[in-house]
């Protein structure tokens, strides 16, 4: 009984580890559980089985837009999307028989689905609604006379969907909270063994230096997510403070982890000894701010108010993205009817879906190849899927499941992966309306290649944004938060949210330069070395903030020259950044962030750690501020 229970928890960590509060898990149970329940309903009713697919339009759609919302908003964005997506059906029904008011009204409605992003998460919602209605209605070729039928069968999607979310699967902010926290205990686990098997090496290995790194990047990832559910109000809130001290110790025990290589090369015993000491002194440390972390109790509450900088930033980017995604739809419904006058909606679906999460024309280049991607690699699935359950319809069916999991169950970060299950889910649909073909699936990979093409010339031409200007903006928002810590303006509160937020905001606007399949490698090798400088701030910065808050008011030495010249190196390189300068990075320096750390070293008999944060500071600060020193040629985001 033992070994099978262990096998289980074991299952249930990495799963837990792997999606943090088990989120997009929930998320993809509670699609696969609507539609479920949906098809079981309407076996009951005469309905074509086109009509079946219409009604699993209302679960996915929901998981699709809603994603981890709290349950309010949830229901508030349910209501409001159920007339909506009535009036949509409706003028998808009416212009059937007249094709070029429908490609315009398409044309149109995807202009304003993406303008109201401007509105939030919920603007988002209501936007994918809308899309993916009028979507259903020429996927169906509906007419009017077929509405009623389409409406009560979306309905049953949305009767079906609100039982499983609010009722069989419903959860809460108090629950989510626990298991986000149990993620973040796995994480730290993950990063304290990781910490060991670089110590057991001995030596120089990049790849576990490179495993550690991502360790504590997942570590990261879930404490912000915390974060996302604790209320902004109180400074001083127990559980966030208790998040960053763990963070802040974790991170250091990485740090001595890798330091302590050049302990074992050639070095005598003692200094050997020395490293193990403080690799056993930070584990030590870790241990203490988790015990710390866990006496505090949960505090659940719902998602913080977007910063005023952030929401402006939107609303720019909302309308904008409105006239690209036009654009883009536009040039792929006469260019996609050139390719086939029946399934010419996949090439606008791909010009739309390019703009999503994304800002500059880097980013939709890149989701639009990952998208091409997803779509060979499930051609060549459905493929297969269609030759083993093509005379089965309960096996096509359950497949169909199994894809819809994993588009929800997917990383957001894995957006190939998402593409793959939505065509493998596809072919199943193919396979169950007796409609599939290979030639109809190679149309759906010539349809995405045009339509990501399309997406691409929009981003290029029509009102461009640049990585260089996308990443600038989240640059310049970086260093404001540098400047805003509460430790440089003499505070004692660890408080550093908005500086990670910022930080990982730069990191997505700074992907289409330092992802690995990027052909040009000097952009790359200066991107990913401007990252690990500001990483190294901000490490500083929270470590800082930790060692401050644990001392007693008054208490901490601090040197007010260094502190004096780390604000004058902030302000100097916000003010060249607003005037227009670039950041000028050497290329000589490869090193990573962890490595970056690593090789500068606390000696505690000559100084406080105090001290010692606060003169790194000074100096990481200090060469950030010389970067823009070269004037306005721009050398890191092109």
């Amino acid at each position: 009984m033992g070994t099978p229970l262990r096998r289980a928890a074991g299952m249930r960590d990495r799963l837990t580890a792997g999606d943090p509060g088990l989120v997009r898990t929930t998320t993809a149970l509670r699609a696969v559980a609507g539609i479920a329940l949906t098809l079981a309903v309407l076996s009951f009713t005469d309905l074509p089985d086109a009509f079946l697919v219409a009604g699993c339009f209302a679960p996915f759609t929901v998981a699709l837009a809603a994603g981890d919302s709290p349950a309010r908003d949830q229901v508030f964005m349910v209501v409001a999307a159920v007339p909506l997506v009535s009036a949509v059906l409706l003028a998808g029904g009416a212009l059937a028989p007249f094709r070029v008011a429908a490609e315009a009204v398409f044309v149109l409605l995807i202009f304003w689905a993406v303008f109201v992003r401007r509105y939030g998460p919920g603007g988002q919602a209501l936007g994918i609604f809308a899309f993916m209605a009028y979507f259903l209605t020429q996927f169906l070729d509906a007419r009017l006379s077929q509405l009623p039928g389409l409406y009560a069968a979306v309905g049953v999607g949305f009767a079906a969907d609100a039982l499983v979310g609010f009722g069989l699967l419903r959860t809460t902010p108090a629950k989510t909270l626990r298991r986000l926290r149990r993620a973040f205990d796995l994480h730290l686990e993950h990063v304290v063994l990781g910490a060991i098997e670089v110590v057991r090496a001995g030596r120089d290995d990049t790849r576990l230096t490179w495993s550690l790194e991502r360790r504590l990047a997942r570590l990261h990832r879930s404490g912000l997510m915390i974060a996302d559910l604790l209320d902004r109000g109180g400074a001083a809130d127990p559980v966030r403070q208790g998040i960053v001290r763990a963070e802040v110790a974790a991170q250091r025990l990485a740090v001595l982890a890798v330091r302590s290589f050049p302990a074992f090369m050639g070095t005598t015993h003692d200094r050997a000894t020395a490293a193990l000491l403080n690799v056993h002194h930070a584990i030590g440390e870790l241990i203490r701010a988790v015990d710390g972390l866990r006496s505090v109790a949960d505090a659940p509450s719902y998602r913080g108010p977007r910063t005023n900088g952030a929401a402006r930033r939107l609303r720019h980017v909302a309308t904008r993205q409105a006239v690209q995604a036009a654009a883009a739809a536009a040039i792929a419904v006469v260019s996609g009817d050139v390719l086939s006058s029946e399934r010419w909606y996949w090439a606008v679906l791909t010009a739309w879906v390019v703009f999503v999460n994304t800002e500059s024309s880097g980013e939709v280049l890149v989701q639009g190849l990952q998208r091409l991607l997803g779509t060979v690699l499930g051609v060549a699935c459905g493929l297969s899927i269609a030759a083993l359950a093509g005379g089965c319809p309960p096996l096509a069916l359950g497949v169909s499941l199994v894809c819809v999991f994993g588009v929800f169950r997917t990383p957001p970060n894995a957006y190939w992966a998402v593409t793959f299950f939505i065509t493998c889910m596809i072919a199943t649909v193919f396979v169950l309306l007796s409609t599939f073909s290979a030639e109809l699936l190679a149309l759906r990979v010539w349809e995405t290649a045009l339509g990501a093409l399309c997406g691409v010339l929009a981003g290029t031409l029509v009102l461009p944004t640049t990585v260089r200007r996308a990443s600038g903006e989240r640059l310049l928002e970086v260093l404001r938060a540098l400047r805003r810590t509460r430790v440089l303006e003499g505070g004692a509160l660890l408080d550093t949210r908005e500086l990670d937020r910022a930080l990982e905001e730069l990191r997505g606007a700074l992907r289409p330069l330092t992802h690995p399949l990027n052909p040009r490698r000097a952009p790359r090798a200066h991107a990913r070395h401007l990252l690990a400088l500001l990483e190294s701030c901000a490490y500083h910065v929270r470590s800082l903030a930790a060692v401050t808050a644990a001392a007693q008011m008054g208490e901490a030495e601090y040197e007010a020259r260094a502190i004096e010249r780390i604000r004058a190196n902030l302000d100097r390189a916000i003010h060249l950044m607003e005037a227009g300068a670039w950041p000028t990075i050497p290329c000589h320096d490869g090193r990573r962030t962890l490595a970056r750390l690593a090789a500068d070293r606390w000696r505690g008999d000559h100084m406080s750690l105090e001290l010692f944060h606060v003169n790194r500071l000074d100096e990481a600060t200090a060469e950030l501020a010389q970067t823009f020193d070269g004037g306005r040629v721009p050398c890191v985001m092109t």
